[in-house]
């Protein structure tokens, strides 16, 4: 708890700037852009029977899903996570981290920031997805959807507020294995789609433990089936804790795996 106390806003302010100009320079975070872009005209012009907009968006309230579930705003924090894999990866290979490091104590400014600049890009990929989604969408003439204009800003500002926690859960994995992309990529993308969450569901329930298998919703991944486009204050109020408590305990483990092992 001792890197919270000691965090310092210049520090942050300055990794931040740092790390924005790199990703805007780089060409990763445009071809990540280019993805989210790709997605929506892909499902739209490629599948057999479209419904409406709203199923490429999310839930209508009438079914749940995991963090992940289906092909929605949720895969494109796997975007986010590629990304946090390249850098920070890159950071540990080419021994740029050392650099940083020594510059800054603190190891939770670099935990930090890496956050605030990965909500950022998951943001963009959501603005992308949806602008191209309605764009191409209306152009073939696929209805919306039932749902309203403030449905959807809630339900986007639900994604984003759970993307944080699991970026956050990301970048602690991106830690453990730093360099190592390939793994790195694959336990993000298993973490991202939800799949351990809603296989555990399924099974206590099968086994007659409904209740043990409710408290999952209350994960990372789980809480993911609060988040729908009917609009509802007591979900809401649910993201945003749930949001805020896994998004600490994430930080801090990052913060203890940095702590624990060498920098190089």
């Amino acid at each position: 708890m001792s890197s919270l106390s000691t965090l310092s806003l210049k520090r942050v302010v300055h990794l931040f700037r740092m790390d924005l100009r790199r990703l805007l320079r780089g060409k990763a975070f445009y071809a990540m852009v280019a993805v989210s872009v790709f997605i929506p005209v892909m499902m739209l012009t490629q599948m057999s029977e479209i419904r409406d907009i709203a199923t490429f968006i999310g839930s209508d309230g009438a079914s749940g899903g995991g963090f992940g579930a289906g092909m929605n705003l949720s895969i494109l924090v796997v975007l986010t996570g590629m990304l946090l894999c390249i850098y920070i990866g890159g950071e540990y290979s080419t021994g740029f981290i050392k650099n940083i490091i020594t510059a800054h104590a603190n190891k939770l400014d670099y935990i930090l920031v890496k956050l605030m600049v990965a909500s950022i890009c998951t943001a963009t990929f959501f603005l992308a997805y949806l602008i191209t989604l309605f764009a191409v969408g209306g152009a073939m003439g696929v209805p919306a959807g039932a749902f309203g204009v403030g449905g959807l800003v809630l339900y986007v500002i639900e994604k984003l507020l759970l993307s944080v926690p699991m970026t956050a859960l990301m970048i602690a994995v991106a830690l453990v294995f730093r360099s190592g992309y390939g793994w790195s990529i694959m336990f993000i993308c298993i973490a991202a789609t939800g799949i351990v969450t809603l296989s555990a569901q399924a099974g206590l329930r099968m086994l007659g433990l409904g209740p043990i298998a409710d408290i999952l919703s209350f994960t990372v991944t789980g809480a993911s089936s609060f988040a729908t486009l009917a609009p509802s204050a007591t979900s809401l109020v649910v993201i945003m804790l749930v949001s805020a408590a896994w998004t600490l305990v994430w930080l801090l483990v990052a913060d203890r795996l940095m702590s624990k092992r060498d920098v190089l």
